[in-house]
């Protein structure tokens, strides 16, 4: 009987539209025990066939695809790899559709469908008030993602994140469950006639250089987080990653709202929706500095792309700046914890963060792991450094004192 635990998946793709044409160029997996606790890792490169996309949007070169072997040859161990897991990864019903969707070539089904945990989904419980990006989910607990462009680097970065979730978790109640359904999941077996080895990316050289991300993709980062249906919020996600390109074909602009339909979100909803994303988005980008010409050429562009009506446009380009301040950061004079209030601790500190927490605790306070807009106060051990946690308190208003500013707050000599 497989061993139990999670398998978590993270894919590399050459569109966003698996059925359409788009195809899997990548597939990463993280395997993590009951506990949480990262036990091994896979990764591949797949060839998709004729359709290689842009070579930008992956990172994986031609000559790495035409050494890679097949999904239908990576297929077998694949399956093998995630029976009897629960299986985890961030915006799920992109990565579900895409496996779905070459399952489908090879006429493979799983036993009921591909249903997945969601990391995205499970931050609306715990990391209220964070982005949809992986990144910005992780910058809430300070876990660090390695550099590089493969699907092993999100994939190790999603297990951190559900480690998290797992251990931050008031009663493992909800996860026991998740286990235990998971190995009454039916994956019929492949035969392994055709299969062939893993291949992993070529490993990054010193002359390699990771794009730095464009002006669309950074404001991705600081996009407000969304309360409404979980099909509006997948919708959303998609839409982020159609900010990495943001110049899609009328097909593809046309294939946005095929898989709005799909997902059972009215036109009316979807077009409230783009202007509502759009809105966002211009917020987020003119909250620092003044626009360049260029960022609004961008901004127009993605205005076409959701079909935001031109009056919509002119008004969220002419609303101001301020609209998008930050929340004022409130000093340690103006903090006032009360029983029941969050503190969050990060960094090495003088007296043992341990003995800290049993400190708080002790004064009827909560000890929390990740920043988040339910955060009373973040004690760090260098309150000027720029890390995860610091910048996420800094965006929503929340004071941040060092271990001595603690002792001042809660009254400790």
């Amino acid at each position: 009987m497989p061993e139990r635990g999670y398998a978590v998946i993270c894919l590399k793709t050459t569109g966003l539209f698996p059925y359409q044409r788009d195809r899997i160029v990548e597939v990463a997996v993280v395997h993590l025990d009951e506990g949480g606790h990262i036990t091994a890792r896979w990764e591949t490169v797949v060839n998709p066939g004729s359709n290689a996309g842009n070579v930008t949007n992956h990172g994986v070169s031609t000559a790495e695809l035409l050494r890679a072997p097949t999904f239908e040859q990576i297929a077998p161990h694949l399956v093998n790899l995630v029976r009897g897991r629960v299986l985890v990864t961030h915006n799920a019903q992109f990565v579900t559709g895409f496996l779905m969707s070459e399952f489908e070539r090879i006429s493979y089904a799983p036993g009921r469908g591909l249903e997945a945990v969601c990391t995205m989904h499970l931050a609306r419980k715990y990391l209220p008030g964070a982005g949809r990006l992986l990144s910005d989910c992780c910058a809430a607990f300070d876990i660090e993602i390695e550099s590089g462009p493969g699907a092993l680097v999100q994939a190790v970065a999603c297990a951190s994140l559900l480690a998290a979730y797992v251990h931050g978790s008031s009663s493992a109640a909800p996860w026991i469950d998740a286990l235990d359904r998971a190995e009454l999941f039916t994956w019929p077996r492949i035969a392994d006639t055709n299969q062939a080895q893993w291949v992993q990316r070529d490993p990054m050289t010193t002359d390699d250089v990771v794009p730095t991300p464009s002006f669309l993709a950074r404001a991705a980062l600081k996009l407000p987080d969304y309360t409404g249906p979980e099909e509006h919020l997948d919708y959303l996600a998609l839409l982020d990653l159609c900010l990495l390109n943001p110049v899609l074909s009328p097909q593809e602009t046309r294939e946005l709202r095929v898989v709005a339909e799909f997902s059972g979100i009215s036109a009316t909803d979807c077009t409230a929706l783009h202007r509502r994303y759009f809105e966002d988005l211009v917020r987020v980008a003119g909250s620092n500095d003044a626009l360049r010409i260029a960022d609004s050429a961008d901004l127009i562009a993605v205005a076409r792309m959701l079909d935001v009506a031109p009056e919509g446009v002119a008004a969220a380009l002419a609303a101001p700046s301020t609209s998008a301040a930050r929340p004022p950061i409130a000093t340690i004079e103006t903090v006032l914890l009360e029983e029941g209030d969050m503190v969050v601790l990060t960094g090495d500190m003088a007296r043992a963060r341990s003995d800290w927490g049993r400190e708080l605790v002790a004064r009827g306070l909560s000890v929390g792991t990740a920043v988040t807009l339910r955060t009373r106060l973040l004690v760090a051990a260098d309150p000027a450094s720029v890390t995860g946690k610091t910048v996420k308190a800094r965006d929503y208003g929340i004071p941040i004192v060092s271990e001595f500013g603690l002792r001042s707050v809660i009254g400790v000599r």
